[in-house]
């Protein structure tokens, strides 16, 4: 007896195995469409790239299969997405050829209206000719603008002050090679900024200031000149005013102001 009930029960674990090998080798379900991947990310870079989302399926079909891509005003999480600018679906639905299984969506940047501070494309795909899975059927595509900075180089300042301790003489005054050194990524440095007023101007004879008491520690982001923490020896240099890059010309304007007596102006950079 202990004999026959042993052998049932092995009986039945061989049984029960070797439906899970089958389970798990066989897929015997509908045949469905889902992301390969739940997230990406997308650099918009100047030349307008595209970003490619892969749409597998889990048999073959001897006929096109189609899917609708639908963009969602709010994914999981409550972020809202774009409003189709930043980056624009080519199609609203995917093709999954005959014989294969996956096919792609293609989705086109706008580098003038992507963000600098990022944003999201909320994708759902829904039935077309065929059935979508219950699982992996969002996707969040978070956009970023990325800018390529190129300043270092050599150039010609002009500066218009608006207040310094000798006007209205020494204005406006222009100083000829005039060197941008690159610091790192889209860092940059410059000596004396103020246009020639603290290293061979007027300062530089009246209170013994050099080009190293004036210079500059600044970034450029996306054409947006911007700095912090720079001093004189006096006080504090801030911005003031127009602070950019003219992406066709290469010209660059710096506004500042001293902040200890007031001393400012606008210096414009023109590459030699």
């Amino acid at each position: 007896m202990k004999k026959i009930l042993l052998l049932t029960v092995l009986s039945v674990f061989m049984f029960v195995g070797c439906d899970t090998d089958d389970d798990r080798l066989i897929y015997n379900g509908d045949d469905i469409a889902y992301f390969d991947t739940a997230t990406g990310t997308f650099l918009v870079t100047a030349d307008n790239p595209s970003f490619m989302i892969k749409v597998l399926t889990t048999t073959l079909s001897t006929s096109d299969k189609s899917y609708n891509v639908v963009v969602y005003v709010d994914d999981a999480e409550g972020v809202p997405t774009p409003a189709g600018v930043e980056a624009v679906l080519a199609s609203t639905t995917v093709t999954i050829p005959a014989g294969e299984y996956f096919g792609m969506i293609t989705v086109n940047g706008n580098f003038e209206a992507a963000l600098e501070s990022g944003s999201r494309l909320s994708l759902r795909l829904e039935d077309g000719s065929g059935k979508v899975a219950g699982f992996k059927n969002t996707y969040a595509l978070d956009v970023f603008k990325l800018c390529e900075s190129d300043l270092a180089g050599v150039y010609n300042v002009t500066t218009t002050y608006g207040f310094h301790d000798f006007l209205p003489d020494y204005n406006p005054n222009t100083v000829e090679g005039v060197v941008i050194s690159s610091e790192g990524g889209n860092v940059y440095s410059v000596t004396d900024f103020s246009g020639g007023l603290y290293s061979t101007g007027p300062y530089a004879t009246a209170y013994g200031t050099g080009a190293a008491d004036n210079s500059l520690v600044f970034s450029d982001v996306c054409g947006n000149i911007t700095w912090s923490g720079q001093t004189d020896p006096w006080g504090d240099i801030n911005m003031n005013g127009v602070n950019s890059v003219d992406s066709a010309t290469g010209v660059i304007t710096i506004s500042w102001f001293c902040t200890g007596y007031g001393e400012n102006g606008v210096s414009v950079y023109t590459p030699q």
